[in-house]
């Protein structure tokens, strides 16, 4: 099991590059379609046809897979005032559980339809750069699929970390702790300098 398990991180590690690079592309892309259709339009009076197409489609891939990489850091917005409020860590954990399990079920309950979505689009083409508009539908299943190996990947680990007391910060509460010891810094300096 434990060789297992070795494989599955290592393959799901391979693939959070590969979606870290290929967001990454995507964003370049984006980047250089605009730049090139601003210069062209306003400068040779002349814009491409397909330019707002691809970025579009870079804008809709890049969010639909990038949200696989803040499953995989545990940084999508989350409102977990219960998960603030109760101290209890076991129920801590339940609650953290129960809200990803729901989320994977969202994302899997979903996707039949982002099926049949690629499958009603697939003979037509978008009219800017001929590509198939199920390109674009593509994206939702590719990400959905992401978010559930992402969710899977970090769940378990935290769950057992939040019912054993061990649960590391997050990046934003080590911003708040670090912005809360710098005010209170900053006040007890305020108070030593008019004493």
């Amino acid at each position: 099991m434990k060789k297992l398990l070795a494989v599955y991180y290592k393959v799901d590690d391979i693939l959070a590059v590969i979606i870290k690079y290929f967001c990454a592309s995507l964003l370049a892309i984006m980047i250089v379609v605009c730049f090139v259709n601003t210069v062209g339009r306003y400068a040779f009076h002349h814009s491409f046809r397909a330019a707002e197409e691809v970025v579009i489609l870079c804008a809709v891939w890049v969010t639909c897979v990038g949200a696989s990489l803040t499953a995989r850091a545990d940084d999508h917005v989350t409102l977990d005032l219960l998960q603030e409020i109760i101290k209890n860590n076991k129920v801590r954990a339940v609650l953290y559980a129960l809200t990803r399990t729901l989320s994977c079920a969202f994302l899997i309950l979903l996707l039949p339809a982002a099926f049949q979505m690629v499958k009603i689009y697939a003979p037509m083409k978008l009219t800017g750069t001929g590509w198939p508009q199920w390109v674009l539908y593509d994206s939702y299943v590719v990400g959905s699929i992401a978010m559930v190996l992402g969710y899977l990947r970090i769940t378990p680990g935290k769950v057992m970390a939040i019912w054993s007391g061990n649960e590391e910060m997050s990046e934003y509460e080590k911003i708040n702790e670090h912005d809360k010891e710098e005010s209170k810094h900053h006040a007890e300096t305020e108070g030593t300098v008019e004493k």
